[in-house]
């Protein structure tokens, strides 16, 4: 089960007075005072005088639930289009509370103090820390915990990490989905107190992390049946379809168990790539390029990179411009990787414009194409022994774990 603080930091400075109207400057003591648990920082209590922050934060949370209860209301009478107006205002409420934050802990804000930032960055260690040490002295085992989120064990013994298609099996997973959502409420109702409010947030089947912060995966079963992904190349705007797609369906494999023919099949992917199997229209980067026209010479301006002729979307802008098609200001730019010119540092770049003007695709540089794949999915089966250089030989020397 996933246990997410609610708005966390807002929480942490609502509960705790944290503002710089309530921050103690004279080094006087007072019981009532709230203190951070590490710098022992002081601030006058809520009882004493409100802090201007606080006030116009706990507006917000209030406008955020509003939107929250919104939201639900619309999603169990099938309101779609509402649904998805109440989703998007009470996000856009969640980013402008979060934003006082990082208000407090940048040297540009009129009423900035050292301290504010750090007491709030204490609290939150502090919470979750405490959470942590709770639900271990109750015998369960928490397996990852982020910034605002913990990641408990149910304790449901044998369930199919996959979602059968009927029979016994099918009863058996949907009691232990029932068995994980009843421990995950009750973790949320045992743990909230004011300034930490946990909300049981996610259910899943199955977890995967390699080890570092913010990138885990995980096969989601509440409140909807997905996979979950955070902090790959999934999502990342530079990345190209053979290398989303190969990371997909490898975590699939992965969250089912089968790690050998995970690694298995990221090799054979390489091994195509490496002998020119692989379509190039698979492997197009695409990135958002600017520019500006300037009506004087009339031509695109690149100027506003410092390096523009080595910005590979630049270049292939460029190219798009020579082949008389149109660019626009912000445009996403697909452009292939291709072997570099003799006695050239920079990378090989050809626009793609075979959708646009036909021909045949450019012929892509294996090596880098093969190292990008080797280099994103090693992160991910260095767990299982298999580093990026194991993966571009495709072989790796065994070790006493093998046996």
């Amino acid at each position: 089960v996933v246990l997410d603080f609610k708005s966390m930091y807002p929480s942490i400075m609502i509960s705790n007075n944290i503002c710089s109207t309530t921050l103690v400057r004279d080094g006087s003591e007072d019981d009532s005072h709230s203190v951070s648990p590490v710098t022992n920082t002081r601030y006058i209590s809520k009882e004493e005088r409100l802090g201007l922050v606080p006030q116009l934060l706990q507006g917000l949370m209030d406008s955020r639930d509003r939107h929250k209860a919104a939201l639900e209301k619309a999603n169990e009478e099938g309101d779609d289009a509402e649904a998805f107006l109440q989703d998007q205002l009470q996000y856009a409420v969640k980013i402008l509370m979060n934003s006082f934050y990082g208000v407090f802990a940048s040297n540009f804000y009129r009423f900035t103090h050292p301290s504010l930032g750090a007491s709030i960055t204490e609290w939150a260690r502090h919470n979750i820390k405490e959470i942590i040490s709770k639900v271990e002295d109750d015998g369960d085992e928490v397996v990852y915990s982020d910034t605002d989120s913990i990641f408990v064990i149910a304790p449901t013994e044998g369930a199919p990490m996959n979602k059968p298609p009927g029979g016994v099996e099918l009863e058996g997973w949907e009691k232990a989905r029932t068995s994980t959502l009843e421990f995950g409420q009750s973790l949320a109702e045992r743990f909230t107190r004011e300034g930490a409010e946990l909300e049981f947030e996610t259910a899943l089947s199955s977890f995967f992390s390699h080890g570092a912060k913010k990138r885990y995966v995980g096969r989601v079963v509440w409140p909807r049946e997905e996979m979950l992904i955070r902090g790959y190349e999934v999502r990342r705007t530079d990345s190209f379809q053979l290398l989303s797609e190969t990371m997909t369906q490898m975590f699939e494999m992965i969250l089912d168990g089968n790690e050998i023919g995970a690694v298995d099949m990221t090799k054979s992917v390489i091994d195509r790539v490496k002998a020119g199997e692989v379509e190039a229209s698979q492997l197009i980067i695409s990135r958002s390029c600017k520019g500006k026209w300037n009506s004087k010479k009339e031509e695109w301006d690149f100027s506003v990179y410092k390096n523009e002729n080595g910005l590979p979307y630049v270049r292939a802008a460029k190219q798009r411009i020579a082949a008389g098609l149109q660019f626009t200001p912000g445009m996403k730019v697909g452009y292939i990787v291709t072997e570099p010119d003799e006695n050239e540092k920079k990378l090989g770049v050809k626009a793609w414009l075979v959708d646009e003007i036909g021909g045949d695709p450019p012929e892509y540089d294996r090596e880098y194409y093969a190292k990008r794949l080797a280099k994103s999915l090693g992160r991910v089966t260095e767990a299982f022994g298999w580093d990026e250089k194991n993966l571009l030989k495709g072989n790796r020397q065994s070790n006493l774990f093998d046996f």
